[in-house]
């Protein structure tokens, strides 16, 4: 295991001799996505690490005709990250148009039955920290969550389903020193505080991340006299109560009350009768909690029915928060996804 950091190695693509991306702009907000190779890797060295990396990408353009490697990042074994398509870019990973856009993709360069080196899982903990940083959510999902596919294989998905990944990272990178980069002001009290300076056209508050977020920070930022990058740090924090910002707090969300009867849950279309003992399985009021489970960074289709991607959603999500886990949504899993800290 490499030595304990306070900074991420992060490489970039000219560490690989690589000029910018050919993949088209997009803005992923909701998090990362764990990927693996598929057969082993074998990799032992540094050096086979940069040749697998340098190999992914031959393959991926001229086997796959893609404009890039598929993914954003990889995670090497010695704890290093290197960078793929990288910071906003379409992917070419997850398979449908919303994980390819909304999130970013991280494989860890192993496959088979190799087991990840503490090295691969700092790594993507550090990354995942770089990108809060800059107002990502901190979801964490496997492959499989967005097609059919045995990616990324059940050792690292069990993982993910762990929150191994989620612990905390070291999100600086070793270019900029410091001890750790988080953002110090959650997106929706960032956005409102942009609001309160006059920015027109106002921000919408929904705790979100794009493009129009990150010019709303960058406009604030130059309001209050500090580098324009984006990034909500310690020094954008003070110089924006400075000019008589208030202290960063969380925007109170208001919880919408439970919609069914006493003792009824969202549930399988196959569960009992819809009455108030039963499940009930396509309502309106269900696109609701979808709509909200959408902000927090899941990856799911607001559509007020209820199957398999709505109930393997819920039962992750109960696992995550633990709650009782049967994949029901009832009034404790309703209220948490307006409640429960996103993690």
């Amino acid at each position: 295991m490499p030595r304990k950091r306070l900074y991420l190695i992060l490489r970039p693509r000219s560490y690989f001799d690589w000029g910018s991306s050919g993949a088209s702009v997009t803005y992923p907000s909701r998090g990362l996505v764990i990927h693996y190779n598929g057969p082993a890797t074998n990799l032992r060295t540094h050096s086979d690490c940069i040749a697998y990396w340098k190999r992914v990408r031959r393959d991926h353009m001229a086997g796959n005709g893609w404009a890039d490697l598929g993914y954003s990042w990889g995670a090497c074994r010695h704890g290093e990250v290197f960078t793929g398509r990288g910071l906003h870019r379409y992917q070419a990973a997850q398979g449908t148009t919303r994980g390819n856009s909304e999130w970013y993709s991280v494989t860890l360069m192993l496959g088979g039955d190799e087991q990840p080196t503490e090295g691969h899982i700092q790594a993507v903990r550090d990354l995942r920290a770089y990108l809060m940083a800059r107002g990502v959510g901190g979801a964490i999902r496997g492959h499989r969550d967005f097609v059919s596919t045995s990616c990324p294989g059940d050792v690292l998905y069990d993982l993910v389903l762990d929150g191994v990944f989620g612990a905390k990272g070291n999100g600086n990178p070793s270019s900029g020193g410091g001890s750790g980069m988080t953002s110090v002001r959650p997106i929706r009290s960032q956005q409102t505080a942009v609001n309160s300076l006059g920015h027109n056209p106002k921000l919408d508050v929904d705790g979100l991340w794009g493009p129009k977020t990150e010019a709303g920070v960058k406009w604030l930022q130059g309001k209050v006299g500090v580098t324009a990058d984006g990034l909500w740090g310690s020094a954008t924090e003070a110089a924006y109560q400075a000019a008589g910002g208030d202290a960063p707090t969380q925007v109170e969300v208001k919880v919408p009350p439970f919609p069914l009867p006493r003792g009824a849950y969202f549930g399988p279309k196959d569960g009992p009768a819809e009455s108030v003992s039963g499940y009930f399985s396509h309502r309106s009021d269900l696109r609701r909690w979808q709509k909200q489970m959408l902000v927090r960074g899941w990856s799911i289709d607001a559509d007020g029915l209820y199957g398999p991607q709505t109930a393997r959603v819920a039962k992750q999500f109960q696992r995550e928060k633990s709650l009782g886990v049967d994949s029901l949504i009832g009034p404790a899993t309703w209220t948490a996804a307006w409640t429960a800290p996103i993690t």
